[in-house]
């Protein structure tokens, strides 16, 4: 697995120079723990929890089952790659849907959507207790294991590139779906993968943000099927949590539930807005999730 933290420190070095360049990490508030410190904190989480996933699997299934050993290595790449990847996407699909509706799991998941600048070290945010659930953290390592590192590779590369930009702060999308000699091209891409357009949605707050929305990691097939796909072909007003939702402690947010605060320390709330749940439901709320229409989905 050495192979696949390399690939995802170089894609994040590329992307990094380009948002620097671009002067994203000169935005307010980027540059403090309780954006890209955590940020940073929660990927070296990420890679340390894939590498003990991948040895404890493989070590599993080599106690239980040592002649499987590359027991599908016979299977063409050009079909193990893409079985992989439609797998891994579909189980991350619906792990993050049920993240935004299960109260447990959207504690896992909240960190993800704390931050009101989107860079790439946005893209492996979490709480370590999610890099445990994640269909990758296990699936992986078993197409190694049953003779396919080569699609693994590929997978890796192609879901970590998809990451990075779509988590890119760098609306190059948007020009090109308004020229006429590019809009053919994007309109078949963003019918495929995941653009900044479409994730960038599920982050933002406003007229163009919906969290409820725009599940995919890398593909939208499943948020076309599913019915949960939106493509606004604007910019966002802004991301984060809606304003009023309470936001804890970076380290209570990544490491939970090993660090816990009080309700009292929890201090950092945005600017209460007119919503349309009662504000006793308000009060309670671990967190309040604005969909696009304007309704306020309460999670306790």
């Amino acid at each position: 697995m050495l192979k696949s933290t390399l690939i995802v420190l170089g894609f994040m070095a590329l992307f990094a120079a380009i948002e620097f360049a671009f002067g994203l990490y000169r935005r307010p508030g980027v540059l403090t723990m309780r954006e890209i410190g955590a940020n940073l904190l929660s990927l070296a989480s990420s890679l340390l929890i894939r590498g003990v996933s991948s040895g404890a699997v493989i070590w599993a299934l080599g106690a239980l089952w040592p002649r499987s050993e590359g027991a599908l290595a016979g299977v063409s790449f050009w079909l193990a790659l893409p079985l992989y990847v439609l797998l891994d996407e579909y189980g991350s699909y619906w792990l993050h849907r049920k993240s935004h509706e299960w109260p447990w799991l959207w504690r896992l998941h909240k960190p993800h959507h704390v931050p009101r600048n989107l860079n790439i070290s946005v893209t492996y945010r979490e709480n370590w207790l999610l890099f445990l659930l994640l269909p990758t953290a296990w699936l992986a390592p078993a197409v190694v294991w049953f003779g396919h590192p080569a699609a693994f590779m590929a997978g890796s590369a192609f879901r970590t590139l998809i990451g990075m930009i779509e988590h890119c702060d760098l609306r190059w999308d948007i020009p090109l779906q308004q020229n006429r000699f590019t809009r053919p091209v994007m309109w078949v891409l963003e019918r495929v993968i995941s653009l900044p357009d479409t994730h960038q949605v599920h982050h933002g707050v406003g007229r163009f943000g919906n969290a409820m929305k725009n599940y995919g990691a890398a593909l939208v097939c499943f948020d076309w099927l599913h019915g949960t796909l939106m493509t606004p072909h604007a910019r966002q007003e802004g991301f984060g949590l809606p304003e009023g939702a309470p936001v804890e402690p970076w380290a209570e947010q990544l490491f939970w539930p090993f660090v816990r605060s009080t309700k009292d320390e929890r201090a950092d709330r945005r600017r209460p807005i007119e919503q349309t749940s009662p504000t006793a439901d308000l009060a309670m709320a671990e967190a309040v999730i604005t969909t696009v229409d304007g309704r306020a989905v309460v999670v306790r």
